[in-house]
């Protein structure tokens, strides 16, 4: 083959080859460009993709509302008139009889006004109580000779609870049989142990209108009964 021929045919190969070139690139372009993409797959579980939620928002139209007015209030009550005098019409009638007086004559206490009895106050709302008692010494002169008594002993309590004042009321021997009888003294210093014993007592004191007050009460007192 001469030189001219050969270099014809390279010529016409690479023309093919630039030509087929051209195409497969064109190709490859359009495949790229007009491929349809595919869709996203909605993936699997709980995930997954849910239509959108639609909310509907409803207005609300204001309404106007009468306003009620309070009832006026109640009239007063005229006051009532209270007076404060009050007249009794009626007569009194007066008797003749005349009041007893004891004549004193000799005896030196009630010349002076005095008594064993003590006067009793005015009743309080709550009476004094015990809170302490104390409980009398037994004297050995009556512990020997096996002296049991009671005694009763009146006391002034003041608005603190303190006795001021004792008195001895009543007097007992205890004889044969447990049964008790009065007497007029004590001897072995029996009442002034039970004297000193009250005063030493203390008592919750009594109240009249909330507020502590004076008052009068009596204790007991026993001697050889627990012996």
């Amino acid at each position: 083959m001469s030189r001219s021929t050969i270099s014809m045919s390279d010529h016409a190969y690479r023309r093919r080859f630039l030509g087929a070139l051209a195409v497969v690139l064109a190709l490859g372009v359009a495949l790229v460009r007009w491929w349809p993409a595919p869709s996203p797959s909605a993936p699997d579980g709980p995930f997954g993709e849910r239509d959108p939620d639609r909310i509907q928002v409803n207005e609300v139209q204001p309404t106007a509302q009468a306003r009620e007015q309070a009832p006026p209030p109640p009239a007063p009550v005229p006051p009532e008139v209270v007076p404060n005098d009050v007249v009794i019409e009626e007569d009194l009638e007066f008797g003749t009889s005349a009041l007893a007086v004891e004549n004193p004559e000799d005896d030196d206490r009630l010349r002076e006004g005095a008594s064993d009895t003590p006067i009793p106050a005015r009743t309080p709302e709550t009476n004094a109580r015990l809170f302490r008692a104390v409980q009398p010494d037994y004297p050995d002169a009556a512990r020997e000779e096996g002296v049991r008594a009671r005694v009763r002993v009146a006391v002034q309590v003041s608005e603190t609870g303190q006795v001021t004042e004792a008195t001895v009321l009543k007097r007992w021997r205890h004889a044969s049989g447990g049964r008790l009888h009065a007497v007029a003294h004590l001897d072995h210093g029996l009442e002034e142990a039970a004297l000193v014993a009250a005063r030493r007592s203390r008592f919750r004191p009594a109240q009249q209108s909330g507020r502590p007050v004076a008052s009068q009460t009596t204790l007991t007192f026993e001697f050889g009964v627990s012996e």
